[in-house]
């Protein structure tokens, strides 16, 4: 499928993957600007009749066509119980009027230029954009991009938000999908963590990694207990955990020169074959299926990602590096032993661990503990 669609009198327009099957599939795509925004009932039957609505112009007008759209939305839905066929025995084949009409706001979208820029008056402050919508950086390849207003209105409410942290004496945000650093007692750990080895036998300059930075909490925490001399990396598999991770680092520190946040990628893929003095690594707890990118920072089916993790870190820790592994209990006692066999079987062993008693809300279990295990090589 192609990646590119050309629009007048915009021009080529780069087609996140989330909106190409939409863009590409009905070819059916207007322009509404400026003052076409006050022609609701058009830009309605245009969604309605399947087509995707690109706007331009007063922000206040598309919020408003936006809620002119949710009051009318019962209307979006082309499939009613009279013409479902009864002899469809199978009911994943049949439509769904609540998903017909979540695709059908999606299609109601905005253009940002080349720099992600959003052509709106006034442009909401989204930087990284791209990143922020689930893209990686220069896929667009210098051309102006589509975005769902939608997308901008959740990821707008998502960052709006702020977190304080107790150890950091500030407080971060965390984008859609990202996970937000709710839990004081996880970074307490990790905190105490860096202070332990900190007082080791660390380099001038150590060079630390923070895989699945996530909001970058612990990156932030890295350069405020190992001080400026230290040059930290940080990676995710999410662009939107990288982008959330470079927005923090600019609100809170003034100089964010020795933080490198990397392109997004899977575990060790953003880095070369350079190798680190500390590695953190807050780990998926909860040992299930991943259903959607929220979960992705929490869930490891049958722990396959932590079992590729140790398969990959002892080529990037130094032989006299730290590995500060944070885990929980939350999936029971198998998966503490299942990571501590791993532990032992990729050829480490733990100096301390580090934990922390947290209530839960499950019934059946009322404590959990969080851990960070201070590990080195054999």
């Amino acid at each position: 499928m192609n990646h590119f669609y050309s629009i007048n009198p915009i021009g080529e327009l780069y087609i996140p993957v989330e909106y190409r099957e939409s863009v590409f599939a009905r070819g059916s795509v207007k322009l509404y600007a400026h003052h076409e925004l006050d022609r609701l009932d058009r830009i309605f039957t245009h969604i309605q009749r399947g087509g995707v609505a690109v706007v331009e112009g007063d922000w206040t007008k598309i919020t408003n066509l936006m809620d002119y759209i949710e009051q009318h939305k019962k209307e979006l839905s082309t499939t009613t119980k009279g013409n479902r066929s009864k002899n469809n025995r199978n009911r994943r084949e049949r439509h769904n009027p609540k998903q017909e009409r979540e695709a059908a706001l999606t299609r109601v979208m905005c253009w940002a230029d080349k720099s992600g820029r959003l052509q709106v008056e006034p442009s909401p402050d989204l930087p990284y954009l791209l990143e922020l919508i689930g893209e990686k950086p220069d896929t667009n390849q210098d051309c102006p991009f589509l975005v769902s207003v939608v997308k901008i209105q959740r990821i707008h409410r998502a960052i709006e938000v702020s977190y304080d942290i107790n150890a950091l004496n500030s407080s971060l945000v965390a984008s859609e999908n990202v996970l937000a650093p709710r839990s004081q007692e996880t970074i307490e750990c990790f905190q105490e963590a860096l202070q332990t080895v900190s007082r080791g036998n660390l380099t001038d300059t150590p060079l630390v990694a923070d895989v699945g930075c996530g909001s970058g909490c612990l990156t932030l925490l890295a350069h405020q207990e190992l001080g400026e001399s230290a040059v930290i990396y940080a990676s995710d598999i999410l662009p939107e955990a990288t982008a959330t991770t470079k927005i923090n680092c600019h609100r809170i520190l003034s100089d964010p020169h020795n933080v490198k946040v990397k392109t997004p990628g899977d575990l060790f893929d953003p880095f070369s074959q350079q190798q680190f003095d500390i590695i953190i690594f807050n780990a998926p707890w909860v040992v299930a299926r991943v259903r959607s990118r929220t979960e992705m920072a929490i869930h490891d089916e049958k722990q396959q990602t932590l079992r590729r993790f140790f398969d990959q870190v002892p080529n990037y820790l130094k032989p006299d590096g730290f590995l500060l592994l944070g885990y929980a209990d939350a999936s029971g006692p198998k998966a503490i032993s299942n990571l501590e066999s791993l532990i032992e079987d990729s050829g480490f062993v733990c100096n301390t661990v580090i934990k922390r008693r947290v209530a839960t809300h499950r019934s059946k279990r009322k404590w959990e503990h969080i851990q960070v295990y201070v590990l080195c090589k054999k």
